[in-house]
């Protein structure tokens, strides 16, 4: 989802880390926790107070998302999810998941845990106020964040995909129904509902006046709008590529670079020859050992390419560029946005079977809805429990 980010810390091999979008959202929380809500809550205090108030409370709300997708990280694991990244960005923060849940008890519980985490914080933060003095500068920024905790849980119980009550609810139609692809229908319709009625609340608020306020709806609500889409898209295409294999995908006419191969040779007689972006390379016995692209040999020292043989600059085979023949193509393809890699090898143990792009998949499916415009998607397993 994200391809810019600035790494923080790692905590129980989750990595942490900001979207540049983020940096915005923090100068603007600052500035509004500094300009309006502190001198609201406490009047009399200097500028210098209500800023370094407006910081702590603007890393105390970060550390609050952080705890609530958290929440959803490790519950997500127990359901054999993997999660290995959490992202704060302008809108908030999420945690990337590598894969759909399987049941829709995953999807539920996965989905409830966040609200539930910032409920829990919230309490504590009532809790804790109690021990300061509510009109102290302390007491204004715990009271602050029991408040902005409690908002977080509410918003994110709306049931609008992809918050997290849109998550539940449509956790609950795939139980009912044991349809995964109309419960996300379903969920992303909520979601489009809701982005609609935040952009009419902002286009309103715009011309009421309220000119930061209602920009800031109306982004938002273009924002759940999109993921409400994309979500919808997503599970379109899960169900278009259900039961299809990669070897029913994949290339089979590969051109192959010998791993001793001088990288000028290699320039020369493959690069300009065949006009590929890359090569699979193999060693002496027809073994693949790694992929050679235009950009490992732009990286190389140009005046060593007629010594370096392709071994040294080539990536090794791996999961990284690889994948089995009998893969589902839906796997393969979330593997190559998340490794943003749209050219996978394709490998059986030690043996090179063949190739598979983006565009191939892309290509498969449109050329099947010509073909068969009529036939609906397989849907996409989905048991109850």
């Amino acid at each position: 989802m994200f391809t810019n980010r600035v790494p923080l810390f790692t905590l129980f091999g989750i990595k942490v880390g900001l979207d540049y979008s983020w940096f915005l959202l923090a100068i603007i929380l600052v500035w509004s926790l500094m300009s309006g809500y502190f001198p609201w809550v406490l009047p009399g205090l200097g500028t210098a107070s209500y800023l370094w108030m407006a910081i702590i409370g603007a890393a105390g709300l970060f550390a609050s998302i952080i705890f609530h997708e958290f929440a959803h990280a490790l519950v997500a694991r127990q359901f054999h999810l993997p999660i290995s990244r959490i992202t704060l960005f302008i809108f908030g923060g999420v945690a990337e998941m590598d894969d759909e849940p399987r049941t829709a008890a995953a999807e539920f519980w996965m989905a409830i845990a966040g609200p539930i985490a910032s409920f829990l914080l919230a309490f504590a933060m009532f809790v804790l106020l109690g021990a300061f003095d509510a009109a102290s500068t302390l007491g204004a920024i715990v009271g602050y964040l029991a408040f902005i905790n409690l908002i977080l849980a509410a918003f994110n119980l709306l049931p609008a995909f992809p918050l997290d009550g849109g998550r539940i609810l449509r956790a609950g139609v795939w139980w009912f129904t044991g349809d995964f692809q109309k419960a996300t229908r379903v969920a992303a319709a909520t979601g489009s509902v809701l982005a609609a009625v935040l952009i009419g609340l902002g286009v309103l608020n715009v011309f009421g006046g309220a000119f930061v306020q209602g920009i800031w709806q109306m982004l938002i609500g273009f924002f759940v709008y999109m993921a409400a889409n994309a979500s919808r898209a997503h599970a379109e295409l899960r169900g278009s590529l259900h039961g299809i294999k990669v070897d029913r995908i994949m290339r089979h006419d590969l051109v192959t670079v010998p791993a001793d191969t001088p990288v000028q040779a290699l320039v020369d007689d493959y690069f300009y020859r065949h006009f590929y972006k890359i090569f699979p390379v193999v060693d002496a016995t027809g073994r693949p050992v790694g992929v050679i692209g235009l950009k490992d040999v732009a990286n190389a020292a140009r005046d060593a390419w007629g010594t370096t043989p392709t071994s040294e600059i080539m990536k090794p085979l791996g999961e990284d560029n690889s994948v089995s023949s009998h893969a589902p193509a839906y796997k393969v393809l979330q593997t190559m946005q998340r490794r943003q890699n749209s050219r996978l090898l394709v490998v059986d143990g030690a043996t090179l079977k063949g190739m598979v792009t983006m565009r191939d998949i892309m290509s498969y499916l449109a050329v099947r809805d010509e073909l068969e415009p009529e036939t609906p998607p397989a849907p996409a397993p989905a048991p109850r429990v």
